[in-house]
């Protein structure tokens, strides 16, 4: 039993638990919740973090949706750098083969875990992203560009439910053939954002996840993303409406400042 104990301490202590946020990017915490504490953003954006949901629906379209996207670029970038972040390691430790440690290996099957796969190819295909335009579409349908209740009071932009009754959630208005539904309660956006990209690595999206592989062609990608919705074809063509006519691609370039 003391060499199992032993075994484990050294496991945490070469490999401690994932971390939800990357130490390469420092920060700015936002504590306001009013339409004026959001930043404007340039291409080089500042990692501002969101810690509560500000209401949009008191601005006309145009500020609506202007303060959405100075709202949604750094959560989404800095959910993207983490990610990248994450993969890097796996790549790293693949590249040493047979040399890789304990810890190494605790690492991968966490990870594994959480990306429900089993082989290290499908875990580096299941930890990509894809451009930021299709990110921002999704997010402004699925919040309203900034007003559902979901996000307004759980910082959920995008409606990812809820199964477990231990982490924080929020009851939804309506059930689900007579059953309760829950929506999940984020502390900040870039953590919603995140939850997006596990939903989307996990779920019935393989096809979406092959293309992404080969491709960053927006339109491309969007057919693929058919069953996120419902509404399939009539969703994917809301997605792609709203790219076009919001110009998102322009932000597929803009980049975080890792470090701040």
């Amino acid at each position: 039993m003391k060499k199992i104990i032993l075994l484990i301490s050294l496991v945490l202590i070469c490999n401690p638990p994932l971390k939800a946020q990357s130490e390469n990017i420092s920060t700015i915490d936002i504590l306001g919740n009013e339409v004026s504490d959001i930043r404007s953003i340039s291409k080089q954006v500042t990692p501002y973090v969101y810690k509560s949901s500000i209401d949009l629906g008191n601005l006309n379209v145009q500020e609506k949706k202007q303060a959405f996207i100075n709202l949604m670029i750094p959560s989404i970038l800095i959910a993207k750098k983490e990610l990248e972040e994450e993969r890097a390691r796996v790549l790293e430790i693949n590249s040493k083969a047979n040399d890789s440690s304990l810890s190494d290996a605790s690492y991968l099957n966490t990870l594994k875990k959480r990306y429900k796969c089993n082989s290290n190819s499908e875990l580096l295909s299941r930890m990509r992203s894809h451009p930021t335009s299709i990110v921002l579409a999704q997010a402004a349908i699925e919040s309203g560009w900034g007003t559902s209740r979901f996000y307004r009071q759980a910082n959920n932009v995008f409606g990812v439910w809820s199964y477990r009754k231990d982490e924080p959630r929020i009851r939804a208005s309506e059930d689900r053939e007579g059953t309760s539904v829950y929506v999940k309660k984020y502390d900040s956006l870039p953590e919603s954002i995140a939850s997006y990209f596990k939903t989307l690595a996990r779920g019935p999206y393989s096809e979406f996840r092959v293309q992404r592989e080969k491709t960053k062609d927006v339109f491309t990608l969007t057919p693929h993303l058919i069953r996120y919705s419902e509404l399939r074809e009539v969703y994917v063509e809301r997605v792609e409406e709203i790219i076009r006519y919001n110009q998102l691609e322009q932000y597929d370039s803009y980049e975080l400042k890792v470090k701040y």
